[in-house]
């Protein structure tokens, strides 16, 4: 009997470019609200992060697409934020960096790419970068899971670990993710904080997506406050007011017993997840009501009121996010060079190291 020898399945690689989200056919659900179109589509109208072209790459690997969104930025006030963390004494690039998809995304990469799809990813952002003018191709907060893959795909001529995001399972009750706290005097001072402001009067209001719209200005004014590191604003109406449309858009708002705006948390609940993405406090009475740790407290409240299995805490407040024992979670940013510029991976060198530096001197406070 003859044996019919095994041949490899291949399937067809395509790529092509598009200007607009909105040119690109419709997609399977995300793996998180960062990977969706409408968060995409929000970054359209961006301006407080300083967007100078807009070009999404649409990959067809067979019968599986992926999206790619990459922006040319002159200025990320974010980025620059990060490089103030560190300590560093000069801006890390000289010229336009294109990003693969904005830093803003917490969590970016192509969740459920092959190795071929994620090289043919970098190899088209490296050539746009270069076609551009731009000083580098900057994948942007990779999981821990795609790391090794975009390594294999095309090795990077730097890494940077901007920030870290923190990460808890949530239990069945407000009471399960207490009793996970590794210190009871933590625990403890968890759950003060909530009585503290409860009796002073603060009271939840739950908005859903565009809903949030009028509540906008006073976040902003309030995040800014909060977040603002030298003298650049990290976040923008024009940023916020488009991200309500992303799938799961909600906010978490504490408000004083008068109706007026304490904070709030503007968060997505997506997936089996709970994703705290940034926070707006009133700081002129943040010190007397621990609004940030009633509003922590309301979040694990609504986490398990909405069956999210996993509280996503994101980035910053390292110190406090390790008491309250999360798991944090390192997200890198692989960069590629359109040229070879010894003085820039030095300096991605440095922002590396002083981040890292950054996060260890907060977890000594632990």
């Amino acid at each position: 009997m003859g044996m019919t020898a095994a041949h490899p399945v291949t399937r067809a690689l395509n790529s092509s470019w598009h200007s607009s989200v909105a040119t690109l056919p419709a997609e399977r659900r995300a793996a998180t609200p960062f990977h969706s179109r409408e968060w995409a589509a929000a970054w359209q109208s961006v301006r407080t992060e300083q967007i100078r072209g807009r070009h999404h790459l649409l990959l067809q690997d067979g019968p599986r697409q992926h999206r790619m969104s990459f922006y040319q930025v002159s200025h990320s006030p974010l980025w620059r934020a990060m490089e103030g963390d560190a300590g560093v004494t000069r801006p890390t690039f000289e010229a336009d960096v294109l990003y693969g998809p904005s830093v803003y995304s917490d969590y970016g990469g192509l969740p459920g790419a092959t190795v071929p799809v994620l090289a043919e990813t970098v190899d088209r952002g490296r050539a746009l970068a270069h076609d551009l003018g731009a000083e580098a191709l900057v994948i942007a907060n990779i999981p821990p899971a795609e790391r090794a893959l975009w390594r294999e795909a095309r090795t990077p001529d730097a890494e940077v670990v901007p920030h870290w995001t923190h990460r808890a399972r949530v239990g069945s009750s407000v009471d399960e993710f207490i009793a996970n706290i590794p210190s009871s005097k933590t625990a403890r001072e968890f759950r003060s904080a909530h009585h503290y402001g409860t009796d002073a009067g603060l009271t939840l209001k739950i908005v859903h997506g565009p809903a949030l719209i009028p509540f906008l200005p006073e976040l902003t004014a309030q995040a800014r406050a909060l977040r603002d590191r030298h003298g650049m604003p990290l976040y923008g109406s024009d940023m916020l007011a488009p991200l309500t449309r992303v799938p799961g858009a909600v906010g978490l708002l504490a408000q004083y017993s008068d109706g007026t705006l304490a904070g709030g948390f503007f968060c997505f609940r997506y997936g089996t997840a709970l994703y705290l993405w940034t926070a707006a406090i009133d700081q002129a009475r943040n010190a007397n009501l621990h609004v940030y740790g009633w509003l922590m407290y309301e979040s694990v409240r609504f986490a398990v009121a909405t069956k999210a299995g996993v509280l996503d805490a994101g980035r910053c407040n390292y110190a406090y996010k390790a008491r309250l024992g999360m798991l944090p979670v390192a997200l890198t940013s692989a960069v590629y060079l359109t040229r070879p510029n010894p003085h820039l991976i030095s300096r991605l060198g440095a922002l590396h190291t002083g981040l890292n530096q950054h996060v260890l001197q907060a977890w000594d406070r632990v």
